[in-house]
C-alpha cells in the first residue's frame, strides 16, 4: 500500500474503452486505472476537449467499489451515444487530473495525463456489395466486416428469396456468417439451375438498432434492410438433357411429342432444329418409315415435337430413334446435346375417328344362308358389342312374294361382323338386298365401333345366298358373350341355322373351373335357338371368376345346327359373371423369406394387379436396430408381395401394418369389383429365411452350398463346378465361390436363372498363388430404388464379402458372368453416391471375353469409398451391379459425372 507521502499516478496499461469503436446509439465506457484509490473525479475529468463541448458527452463518473470515504483505483466514465460525428472521433482520450486526491490528501502533479486509449466512432450501416448463388448456396458479400455468429446468432427469420418470381425455401439453420470474409451464406432448401432468375430480400426485424438476430458490422451498427436484390446466378450446367421414357413419347395424329429431362438446366435451347432434325420415325404395323416433315422445341417445357408427313393411324404402333446432327441439335441451354437413341417405343393416344365401312366386294359382301344373313364390316379397331335390339335399322327386300323381316341383329365385335335373324329361310334361287337406316332418338342402338363412331347408312346393297357349310360359331366378345347369373350359364351361338334341340350334348362334356376353388359341375343342357343353357349344380358367387370347357364328344350328341355342321370344341373359355361382388378380400396370412414379404388374402375372385397399394401404404418394424422398408409392391392371384430394401436375418421378429387409402384412390389392395381391403394394424408376420449356411468340413466355408457351386458354368459355356476355368472347383477354394442368380429379360418380362462366379486376390482370373483371400458371403439383392434409370442390371445387384490378409489393402476381383447379360461393367456407388463403373480404365479394371463367359476385372480397397462398411478393418464389403450402360452413352465418355454416372 502507497505510503502518505506517494504522488497518485494513472496506469495506462489499465485503461480501457468499451466497445474499442462506437455504433449508431451506443454509449462508451471508459476504464481508468490509478496507481491508487483516489477521489474526487467527476465527468468533466475526462478530456478537457470533451468537457468543453456544448453537447456535454461524459454523462457519469463512478468509482468502482470505492471504500467507505469514496476512494477506489479505478473508475469508469460514461460517454453518451452520439448521432452524428463528434469533433473528437478518432482522438487520444486525455484525463485532467485536477482535485484527484490520493487518502493522504496529495494531489496528482500534472494536470492532464493521456489514457492511451482512442475514441472511435462507426456510424455506417453495412450495405451488400454483391450477392451470387450456385447450386443451393447463396452469397451475400457486404461492405464491411460483420458480427460473427456467436455474437449475434442468426436466424432465416430477416431473409426471403424468389426463384422465377416464386418462393424459395431456406434450409433450417441455413444461415452462416463468415466475418473475415465479409459475407452471409444461405443454404436454399432446393438448388437452382443455371438460367433461374433469383432474388433476395433482407428486412431488419425493427427500426431501432438490434440486440441479436441481424447482420451487423463489428460496431454494432444494423444491415440496411433491401428489397428483391438480383442475384448472380453462377450455377454451372454439366448434365446433358435425358429422353423421359416413362412416360414414353407419345404421337396423336401427325404430332409425336417427347419429354426430356435435365437435372441442371430448367430449360432446352430455343433453337429450331432443321428438317427432320435427326428423328427417324418408323411403323412397325405397316413396315414402314414415316417421314418428319418439321421439328419444334419448346425450351421451356423441355419438349420437342415432330409433325409427321401423315397421321399415325389408330392403334398404330410406332417407334422413334435420333442421331445428333452436326449442328441445330437437341441440346440444353448450356450447349449439352442429348444423346442419341434407337427404336424408342410411342404410346399412340390417336383417336379413332373413321366409322366402320361396309364391305360390298371381293366376296366379303352381305351373303345370306338359311335365315341368317351376315354383314362384315371394315375398321380400325373392333366393332362395339352393344345389343342392337330387334331389327336395329336393317330391312330386306326380296323379289319373292313372301316379304322378310329382320328379328334380330347380333354383333361379332372381333370378326367386325353383324348377323341379322331373318324371318323366315331364304331359298337358294331367291334375289336379296339389305339396306340400313342409323335408328333415331336418345337411347337409339347402332352400327358402331368401340370408339362410338356410327356406320353409314346404305340402300339397297345385293346379298350372295350361300348354302350353310359353316359350323355355329360361339360368341365370345359383347353382350351376347358367355354369361352366369346365380346357376344359370348361357352360352350363344351364331350361325346361318338353328342349334340341333334334338341331339344336345351331355352334361359331362362340359368342365367349369372357378377361382373360388370351389368344385362346379354341369347338371342338365337345354338347346333354344341359338342358345345353349348349362344348369350348374350351385350358384356363383359374385365376383368368382369362371372358365368354361367343353370337349367334343365322339357321339352325335354334341353342338350342332340343324344341317348336322359340329360346333368346335373350347378350352377356359372366360365366362361374364353378372352377380355384383360387394365382399372385399380378406387378410389371411403374412411370411418373410429374406427381402420378399408375402401377404395371403382369401376372396371369391382375384385381386386387381393392374391397381397394388402403393410402398408407402405398409410399414414394416423390426426387433432388429436396422430400419427395414418397403421398396416394391407386385400381386398376383390372392398374394401381394413387398419387396423389401434389406434381407431380414433368420429369427428376426418382423411386423407388418397396412393402411388402407381412401375408398376412392384407385391404388389399394382390391378385388377385380374394386372392393378395398381394409386396414391391418401390426400383424405378425412369420419369418421363413433359412438360417446362415453352415460350414462343411472340406469345403471352402463360403456359405454357398456345395450342390450350387457344383452347378457353375465355366469358360467352356458347360456345367463344370469350375467358374473360373483354373482346374479346381470352386467348392474347394475360399477365394472363389459360385452362385445361381435369376436374370430378367426388359424386352419380355421374362425370368430365366444362369451362375456367376467371383474370384478373391485375381490375377487375370486365377487366385494368386499362396492366397489369404476369402469369400465369406456372396449373394445376389434387390436393386435400391433409386437406381438411375438409364442403368440396365439383369441380374440385379451382386453383393459379397470377403476377408484380406493385410489391413487397409487394395484387393483384386473378377466376375464371370454370362455375355447374354450384355453387361459392359461392374458398377457401384461412390462417396457421393454416384455409379461408378470400376472395370472402366480410370480405375485400374477391365473386360475381358473369356471363351463363353465374360469376366469383369476391378479392385476396392479396404475402407475405401467402394467399401460399404467404411471401415478399414480386414474385411471388404461391396454391393455391385454387372450392369448395361447404353453405349450412345458410354461412348460420351465426359470427364465429370452425368445423370448419376461416371464413365
Amino acid at each position: 500500500m502507497p505510503d502518505n507521502t506517494t504522488i497518485p499516478t494513472i496506469d495506462v496499461s489499465g485503461c480501457s474503452i468499451d466497445p474499442p469503436t462506437v455504433g449508431i446509439g451506443q454509449p462508451a465506457i471508459v476504464t481508468v486505472k490509478f496507481s491508487e484509490p483516489v477521489k474526487g473525479l467527476v465527468p468533466g475529468n475526462l478530456d478537457s476537449a470533451l468537457k468543453d463541448n456544448k453537447e456535454k458527452p461524459v454523462t457519469d463518473a463512478k468509482a468502482v467499489e470505492p471504500d467507505a470515504n469514496g476512494f477506489s483505483d479505478t473508475w469508469k466514465f460514461t460517454i453518451a451515444a452520439q448521432n452524428s460525428k463528434p469533433p473528437w472521433d478518432n482522438s487520444v482520450l486525455d484525463m485532467n487530473t485536477t482535485d484527484v486526491v490520493n487518502k493522504a490528501d496529495h494531489k496528482m502533479d500534472t494536470t492532464k495525463v493521456s489514457l492511451g486509449v482512442t475514441y472511435k466512432v462507426d456510424l455506417d450501416r453495412p450495405t451488400v456489395s454483391s450477392a451470387t448463388v450456385n447450386g443451393d448456396k447463396l452469397v451475400l458479400t457486404w461492405n464491411e466486416a460483420l458480427l460473427p455468429d456467436d455474437k449475434t446468432p442468426l436466424t432465416k427469420t430477416p431473409f426471403s428469396v424468389s426463384v422465377d418470381d416464386k418462393k424459395q425455401d431456406i434450409a433450417d439453420g441455413g444461415v452462416v456468417v463468415d466475418s473475415t470474409r465479409k459475407t452471409v451464406t444461405l443454404t436454399l432448401s432446393t438448388p437452382v439451375f443455371q438460367q433461374q432468375v433469383v432474388k433476395v430480400t433482407y428486412t431488419d426485424l425493427t427500426a431501432n438498432d438490434d440486440k441479436t438476430g441481424v447482420i451487423q458490422d463489428l460496431a454494432g451498427n444494423d444491415a440496411i434492410s433491401f428489397p428483391k436484390m438480383p442475384v448472380t446466378n453462377n450455377t454451372p450446367d454439366i448434365k446433358a438433357p435425358v429422353l423421359i421414357t416413362s412416360p414414353k413419347p407419345t404421337v396423336n395424329g401427325n404430332t409425336l411429342v417427347l419429354h426430356y429431362s435435365d437435372e441442371d438446366s430448367v430449360r432446352l435451347h430455343e433453337d429450331t432444329p432443321t428438317g427432320n432434325g435427326g428423328f427417324t420415325v418408323s411403323s412397325d404395323t405397316k413396315k414402314e418409315s414415316i417421314p418428319v416433315n418439321s421439328v419444334t422445341v419448346n425450351a421451356a417445357d423441355k419438349t420437342v415435337t415432330l409433325t409427321l408427313s401423315r397421321p399415325a393411324d389408330y392403334l398404330e404402333t410406332v417407334t422413334v430413334s435420333y442421331t445428333a446432327p452436326g449442328d441445330h441439335m437437341v441440346r440444353d441451354a448450356a450447349d449439352h446435346g442429348a444423346a442419341n437413341f434407337t427404336s424408342q417405343s410411342v404410346d399412340n393416344i390417336t383417336k379413332d375417328t373413321t366409322p366402320p365401312t361396309l364391305i360390298t366386294g371381293d366376296g366379303h359382301g352381305p351373303k345370306v344362308t338359311g335365315d341368317q344373313l351376315t354383314l362384315s364390316y371394315e375398321d380400325q379397331s373392333h366393332l362395339n358389342g352393344i345389343d342392337l335390339r330387334d331389327g336395329a335399322g336393317f330391312t330386306v327386300a326380296t323379289k319373292d312374294p313372301t316379304a322378310i323381316t329382320v328379328s334380330k341383329a347380333v354383333v361379332n365385335p372381333a370378326d367386325k361382323t353383324v348377323t341379322l335373324t331373318l324371318s323366315r329361310t331364304v331359298a337358294d334361287t331367291e334375289t336379296l338386298t339389305v339396306s340400313y337406316t342409323k335408328p333415331t332418338g336418345n337411347d337409339a342402338a347402332v352400327v358402331q365401333d368401340v370408339a362410338t363412331n356410327p356406320a353409314a347408312n346404305f340402300t339397297d346393297k345385293p346379298v350372295t345366298v350361300e348354302k350353310d357349310t359353316s359350323p355355329p360359331s360361339l360368341i365370345t366378345e359383347g353382350v351376347y358373350a358367355p354369361t352366369v347369373n346365380g346357376k344359370q350359364l348361357v352360352l350363344t351361338y351364331t350361325d346361318a341355322n338353328l342349334l340341333d334341340g334334338q341331339h344336345i350334348a351331355p352334361a359331362s362334356a362340359f368342365a367349369v373351373n372357378s377361382s373360388a376353388n370351389d368344385a362346379i359341375t354341369v347338371s342338365k343342357v337345354t338347346v333354344t335357338g341359338r342358345t345353349v343353357t348349362l344348369e350348374l349344380d350351385r350358384e356363383v358367387a359374385g365376383g368368382e371368376v369362371l372358365g368354361l370347357s367343353y370337349n367334343q364328344p365322339a357321339t352325335d350328341d354334341r353342338i350342332q345346327d340343324t344341317g348336322s355342321h359340329d360346333a368346335p370344341g373350347f378350352a377356359n373359355q372366360a365366362v361374364t359373371n353378372k352377380i355384383t361382388d360387394t365382399t372385399p378380400p380378406v387378410f389371411e396370412s403374412a411370411t418373410v423369406n429374406g427381402s420378399t414379404l408375402t401377404l395371403s388374402y382369401t376372396d371369391a375372385g382375384y385381386l386387381n394387379a393392374e391397381r397394388p397399394a402403393p410402398a408407402s401404404a405398409f410399414g414394416v418394424s423390426s426387433d432388429s436396430h436396422a430400419d427395414v422398408h418397403v421398396s416394391k409392391v407386385s400381386i398376383m392371384d390372392r398374394t401381394v408381395t413387398l419387396t423389401l430394401d434389406r434381407e431380414v436375418a433368420s429369427g428376426e421378429v418382423v411386423k407388418l401394418t397396412y393402411t388402407a387409402p381412401a375408398d376412392t384412390d384407385p391404388l389399394a389392395i382390391q378385388d377385380a369389383s374394386s372392393n378395398h381391403a381394409i386396414s391391418l394394424a401390426s400383424t405378425d408376420v412369420k419369418n421363413f429365411t433359412p438360417a446362415p449356411h453352415p460350414n462343411v468340413p472340406g469345403t471352402d466355408s463360403d456359405g454357398v452350398p456345395v450342390s450350387q457351386e457344383d452347378q457353375a458354368v465355366g469358360p467352356t459355356g458347360a456345367v463344370t463346378g469350375d467358374g473360373n476355368g483354373d482346374g479346381i472347383a470352386d467348392s474347394l477354394q475360399a477365394a472363389v465361390g459360385s452362385i445361381s442368380v435369376t436374370t430378367t429379360n426388359a424386352e419380355t418380362s421374362s425370368d430365366s436363372s444362369t451362375s456367376l462366379t467371383l474370384v478373391a486376390d485375381s490375377q487375370d482370373g486365377d487366385v494368386s498363388a499362396n492366397s489369404k483371400a476369402s469369400i465369406t458371403s456372396l449373394e445376389q439383392k434387390a436393386t435400391p430404388p433409386d437406381l438411375p434409370q438409364a442403368l440396365e442390371t439383369p441380374i440385379e445387384l451382386t453383393s459379397f464379402q470377403a476377408t484380406l490378409e493385410t489391413t487397409g489393402s487394395s484387393e483384386s476381383f473378377s466376375l464371370f458372368v454370362d455375355p447374354a447379360t450384355q453387361s459392359n461393367g461392374y458398377w457401384m456407388q461412390d462417396s457421393t453416391g454416384t455409379w461408378v463403373n470400376l472395370t472402366s480404365e480410370p480405375y485400374g479394371g477391365k473386360m475381358v471375353a473369356e471363351g463363353e463367359r465374360l469376366r469383369l476385372d476391378f479392385s476396392i480397397t479396404d475402407g475405401g469409398q467402394f467399401d460399404a462398411d467404411g471401415k478399414a478393418d480386414g474385411v471388404i464389403t461391396a454391393p455391385g451391379a454387372a450392369g448395361h450402360m447404353p453405349l450412345s452413352i458410354v461412348g460420351q465418355a465426359p470427364d465429370l459425372a452425368q445423370d448419376g454416372f461416371w464413365f
